[in-house]
């Protein structure tokens, strides 16, 4: 995926960040994360993993305003890779939205991190086993 800066002067201040989609080890769901543009240092999270949250596998729970500038969440939605759902989560005392990934570059990141994941996790199972 082509590296975009995202939030420049609103985020990791004047550089902004770059948006890092993965997938949760635990349940494979969709991780999306944020780094400083100018050193890749790590920034924040967008997506919040709760077992118990139904979401699809294009979805993410996004985190409470107190995580990231509002601003930023709002950038983000401008670009079009993100749709708001109009469904929410309880997150401990706050509620995530839950948004649908619909940009494909990003979505095909996550099924690639899926499919290295899966594989990963069949050699440990694997390896339990003998």
């Amino acid at each position: 995926m082509d590296r975009i800066v995202y939030g420049a002067g609103l985020a990791s201040y004047p550089a902004g960040v770059l948006l890092c989609a993965s997938v949760y080890s635990t349940n494979l769901r969709t991780a999306i994360s944020f780094v400083c543009a100018d050193d890749d240092m790590p920034y924040g999270v967008l997506s919040v993993n709760l077992p118990d949250a139904t979401l699809g596998d294009d979805e993410i729970l996004v985190t409470g305003d107190w995580n990231l500038p509002l601003d930023l969440k709002a950038a983000l939605l401008e670009t079009g890779k993100f749709v708001q759902t109009g469904r929410w989560s309880q997150i401990g005392f706050d509620q995530g939205e839950i948004w649908r990934v619909v940009d494909a570059d990003i979505l095909a990141e996550v099924a690639a991190a899926r499919v290295l994941a899966s594989r990963g996790k069949s050699a440990r199972r694997m390896a339990a086993v003998a």
